[in-house]
């Protein structure tokens, strides 16, 4: 497996990914290419030309770091590459005070192994709506 910050999947291959996993996202793949090409890091796994897997994050590059998205495909899934992808995130943001994601319940205890903790103080709070594409100029 290659672990690169370096590569861009091409636009079939992120929605594809999203799909193989079920993620509403996939719904939207002009958005969902946009925002992963924007995000601050991409993380992306390969096997040979096969996209393995992605992890994005956001950061104000001091005090905040938001990760929200960590997918692998489903043939790939067990074999510790998601663990892999959240070290390396950590190391390369080891110097952020805060390291924030949001995940499903079911997927808590995989986070907890990787050192991330559900606080019984804050709340994830979300806003869901479908994206609006600004005019192309």
């Amino acid at each position: 497996m290659e672990y690169t910050f370096e590569k861009l999947p091409a636009p079939e291959q992120i929605q594809k990914l999203f799909a193989s996993v079920n993620w509403e996202s996939a719904q939207y793949p002009e958005a969902l290419v946009r925002g992963i090409s924007q995000s601050q890091s991409l993380l992306t796994v390969w096997d040979g030309a096969q996209l393995a897997g992605l992890m994005t994050a956001i950061s104000d590059s001091s005090m905040n770091v938001f990760f929200p998205y960590l997918l692998i495909e489903p043939g790939y899934q067990g074999a510790g590459i998601g663990r892999e992808m959240v070290k390396q995130m950590m190391d390369r943001y080891a110097h952020i005070y805060r390291r924030i994601l949001v995940c499903d319940a079911d997927k808590a205890g995989f986070y907890e192994k990787c050192g991330m903790e559900c606080r019984n103080d804050q709340r994830p709070m979300l806003r869901i709506d479908p994206p609006v594409f600004p005019p192309i100029q």
